[in-house]
């Protein structure tokens, strides 16, 4: 498990466009924490892979 900071740190994309991603349901973290910390398994980064690769193609997030 990562946390959003590791997650950021590893793909470049920042903590706030990742808070974004699970508001709108687009990419929900594995676990939370007690303290409420979002946790990262690889099939949450597999996902945020696929979402920078659909970004990357130009296509809204509406489509994703």
């Amino acid at each position: 498990m990562m946390t959003v900071k590791e997650v950021s740190n590893l793909t470049g994309v920042s903590i706030r466009t990742l808070q974004y991603y699970d508001k709108i349901g687009l990419l929900h973290p594995a676990h939370r924490t007690q303290a409420g910390y979002r946790l990262y398994d690889d099939a949450a980064l597999e996902r945020l892979q696929q979402i920078l690769l659909f970004r990357e193609l130009e296509f809204s997030l509406e489509d994703i």
